[in-house]
């Protein structure tokens, strides 16, 4: 035990694998987006994400490109994902 006792609270948290996983393609494309957005602190998303498509992507996705990457939720990213994907194979993500 530590003297004094620390003021925090803790807790476990258990993670489990989806039983069903994204396709290769899909999984690398949202490494590749989340690598960009979050990779310059405070940039707004059309400068973080120009090499993949920028102010074009975020258009299509229905995103502000003045909006930050803390700012976006999951399923903005996985739709940001799924047009990069898109772009990339001309096909469905599901089927990468």
């Amino acid at each position: 035990a530590f003297v004094p006792p620390p003021k925090v609270w803790s807790a476990v948290v258990g993670l489990a694998p989806h039983a069903v996983q994204p396709p290769p393609a899909l999984f690398t494309a949202m490494e590749r987006l989340t690598a960009a957005a979050f990779g310059q602190r405070r940039k707004m998303l059309r400068g973080s994400l120009r090499a993949l498509g920028g102010e074009a992507l975020l258009d299509r996705a229905g995103i502000a490109g003045d909006r930050r990457a803390e700012t976006l939720d999951v399923a903005e990213f996985d739709r940001l994902a799924r047009l990069t994907v898109n772009d990339r194979s001309g096909g469905d993500p599901d089927n990468s």
